[in-house]
């Protein structure tokens, strides 16, 4: 078990916070028991399924962790309370660990929250493949919550971001100069369109036409090239729209002509590169590609990107007052909930669609358009260039639901969209043994026999198991780990746990409400401004106004800010726990509270003696004390 008792305070709290992480690891290795805890975690946490499970008794030691992680161990044996936590949104209002108000309840639910995810299903493995040469590379493309923003709504600190991830053997820069011509282009509107583009200039570097951005290029850490434009700026030059072209690197091309990759192998380098700008993804056994918390995890919130097979244009003039936009036949494709844009801005959400394929949104259009712009859906990703080819076998006659295929089909899957190269047909139904495919809605149009038909990957919202997100599993253990040895610190230390903790988390406090809603830091905190005794007693106004007087957030931003705030709580604790030894005549100055046997030099203490170099008596008592001095 790792010591550090017989050490002064400050001087303890100092060794740890240098590499506090190396130090919880080797007080893990230490601990028999706890090693054996951690390890009947990761196993246990195999089979379940859902939050709920994890009360069951078979999962306790499981439980003891997820609790321990969140400073809840005493809340073992409130199953019942648990449950209701665990069954309500942890978001709305009105929930549970909203009312209770306290950020060790709301860390704890979120933690086991289901995990919000875009699934990519690219279709059956045996039946689907990618491209990764000339100017038909398969990528991937995504883009952050800001993207539909006007530019003059967006901030440096928040700037528009696009990302596309796109396979490439060595031989797509056809595909990255149009991926790049594209984004630039797309930053035009109907009525002020953006005619510059790149090309492959003869030294093989990429360059504009005049004015276009310059081309910006980098690479990954899994060492995928990045090709980057800025779109807008501000007036000092600080990026307000960026979009970021990944030549995703794939095999080298073993024979001349386009390169076929394997749904397998092509899922698996994209998951590489998203992991390597900051998303949390997974393949799952059927090769679909999970990106898990994409409006929480890496540098970009996934929201709206146009889906490069849906376009169509406005019937009529729209107003930024009218709710009903006209789309005809094109909007019977769309959904509640679809978002519709026009040169890369929102118009709005769609609640209702009715039979003439009007869309009604939640709100007046963001938008106002003249009759003819081209209008997109929006959804979590965009895709092109990946999907299966197949051959109409007949003709189909505008009205029908039934398309002949062929055998090859029976590899569909429900969800996938069947396109002509130019418009959606329809959603895959079924599928039966001779591959006569069944659509979700009648064509709108006629297939002719012989006409080359496509069908795209599945993009899907799904859920996943909070404990089958491995970042958030590697989460809760590095609470737990941390946690278990604090508590460890500050059994032979009083308050050196907490003096811990607020080194470890403070730095994520961004409001005063949430400093008020964690017991731990707040006790910091209102031991330092010496109200630790009355603030309880306050009514909540006045806790509110007096914190938001007297505390900055700012100062706990910086290594030093926080070391000063925990060094001033470890002094006050040392000094208030051995008050009550002052009756029988012991010393209580701080210098003997925190240095035994220190007597009235600071030379046998370096940190003291760092502290005050030209003081010749450090021993001292009441608020003259040097070491107080220090914090005020």
């Amino acid at each position: 078990m790792t010591s550090i008792s017989g050490m002064s305070p400050i001087t303890a709290y100092l060794s740890i916070e240098k590499n506090e992480p190396a130090q919880v690891a080797s007080y893990v290795k230490s601990d028999p028991a706890l090693s054996r805890t951690v390890a009947a975690f990761t196993k246990d946490i195999v089979s379940i399924s859902g939050s709920a499970q994890i009360l069951s008794s078979k999962n306790l030691q499981a439980l003891t962790v997820v609790l321990g992680a969140y400073n809840l161990s005493g809340s073992i044996g409130e199953t019942g309370l648990l449950n209701q936590l665990l069954k309500q949104n942890p978001s709305a209002s009105g929930s549970l660990v909203r009312s209770l108000g306290n950020t060790d309840d709301l860390n704890f639910v979120q933690a086991m929250a289901q995990r919000p995810t875009v699934s990519l299903n690219f279709g059956n493995a045996a039946g689907s493949s990618m491209s990764s040469s000339g100017s038909a590379a398969s990528t991937v493309s995504m883009a952050n919550l800001q993207y539909a923003s006007a530019n003059s709504a967006l901030t440096a600190a928040a700037p528009a971001q696009t990302w596309s991830y796109l396979l490439d053997d060595g031989s797509a820069t056809a595909s990255i100069t149009a991926a790049l011509t594209t984004a630039l282009q797309a930053t035009g509107t109907t009525t002020d369109p953006v005619t510059g583009s790149y090309s492959l200039a003869s030294d093989g570097s990429i360059v504009g036409t005049p004015g276009a951005p310059p081309v910006v290029t980098g690479a990954l850490s899994s060492g995928s090239p990045t090709f980057s434009i800025v779109l807008a700026k501000t007036a000092t030059g600080a990026t307000l729209r960026q979009a970021t072209i990944v030549a995703v690197a794939a095999p080298t091309a073993s024979t001349t002509g386009t390169q076929i990759l394997t749904n397998e192998t092509a899922t698996g380098l994209l998951s590489v590169a998203l992991a390597s700008t900051g998303f949390n993804t997974t393949v799952s056994a059927n090769g679909t590609l999970n990106i898990i918390n994409p409006g929480l995890n890496g540098p970009l919130s996934l929201s709206q990107q146009t889906y490069s097979t849906y376009a169509t244009t406005a019937a009529k003039d729209i107003t930024d007052t009218q709710t009903i936009i006209p789309l005809g036949v094109a909007g019977l494709q769309l959904q509640a909930g679809d978002v519709l844009m026009s040169g890369g801005s929102s118009i709005g959400t769609i609640a209702s669609i009715d039979k003439l394929g009007n869309a009604t949104l939640t709100a007046a259009s963001s938008l106002s358009l003249a009759a003819g712009a081209q209008i997109d859906v929006a959804v979590g990703a965009g895709i092109s260039n990946i999907g299966t080819t197949f051959t109409a076998a007949a003709a189909v006659a505008a009205g029908s639901s039934t398309i002949a295929l062929g055998s090859g089909a029976t590899l569909l899957q429900p969800g996938q969209i069947l396109t002509d190269g130019s418009a959606v047909l329809g959603t895959v139904q079924s599928v039966d043994a001779k591959g006569n495919v069944t659509l979700e809605s009648a064509l709108a149009s006629a297939i002719k026999s012989g006409d080359t038909l496509q069908a795209l990957p599945v993009l899907s919202d799904t859920q996943t198991n909070a404990l089958s997100d491995a970042s958030n599993v590697s989460s809760i253990l590095k609470n737990y780990e941390a946690t278990q040895y604090e508590t460890q610190q500050g059994q032979q230390i009083a308050g050196m746990d907490s003096a811990l903790y607020f080194s470890r988390t403070i730095g994520s406090v961004t409001s005063i409400a949430a400093l008020m809603a964690d017991p731990t830091l707040l006790r910091v905190v209102t031991t330092n401004l010496g109200v630790s005794d009355t603030y309880s007693s306050m009514p909540y106004d006045q806790q509110v106004s007096y914190l938001t007087a007297n505390v900055k957030l700012s100062n706990y931003k910086t290594t030093a800010g926080i070391n000063q705030a925990s060094e001033q709580f470890l002094a006050l604790t040392a000094q208030a726990n051995a008050s009550a030894a002052s009756s029988d005549g012991s010393d209580t100055s701080m210098l003997s509270i925190l240095y035994p046997g220190s007597g009235s030099s600071s030379s046998t203490d370096p940190i003291l003696s760092a502290l005050y170099p030209s003081s010749s008596s450090g021993g001292s008592s009441g608020s003259s004390d040097p070491l107080l001095a220090l914090f005020s």
